[in-house]
């Protein structure tokens, strides 16, 4: 039985001494059995100890230190920058008001068309787009950076 579910015997004289020993526990505190019975028994206690021991290899056992576990991990940005990042822009866009705000992360934060932005904050595409570069235009004089030209 052992050489049919487990793929070789190594094991089995173990199993059957579990077994025994879980049965002799069991009949222990029953009333006289007879032989038979306990035939039963023992083959069921073997079954059961050869079931264990197939589940017990099919789980994954993972061995070595947590060390070893990040050597394998890719990495992972430290949640600290995304933080700073969020700090910058709120401070950027601190004079900024909050239709003006939403627009522009639509469209330079998540690629938003300027059809989808202007759908969204209820304003014709052009307005809204020369608002925001207007805006943009601001943010670069505060910061010290050269302004591009405006088109409009």
């Amino acid at each position: 039985m052992a050489a049919n579910l487990l793929g070789d015997e190594s094991l089995a004289h173990e199993l059957m001494e579990s077994a025994i020993q879980q049965t002799k526990e069991k009949l222990a505190d029953l009333a006289p059995v007879s032989l038979e019975e306990a035939r039963t028994e023992l083959g069921r206690a073997y079954r059961n100890a050869i079931r264990r021991e197939r589940r017990a290899r099919s789980k994954i056992t993972l061995e070595g230190a947590c060390d070893d576990v990040e050597l394998l991990l890719s990495p992972v940005a430290p949640a600290t920058d995304a933080i700073h990042a969020e700090h910058d822009l709120a401070a950027i866009l601190y004079d900024t008001p909050p239709d003006l705000q939403r627009a522009m992360l639509m469209r330079y934060g998540a690629r938003s068309t300027w059809e989808e932005v202007a759908e969204e904050v209820q304003k014709p595409k052009d307005s809204i787009r020369i608002r925001c570069q207007r805006e943009i235009n601001r943010i670069r004089r505060r910061l010290g950076i050269q302004v591009r030209p405006s088109k409009d």
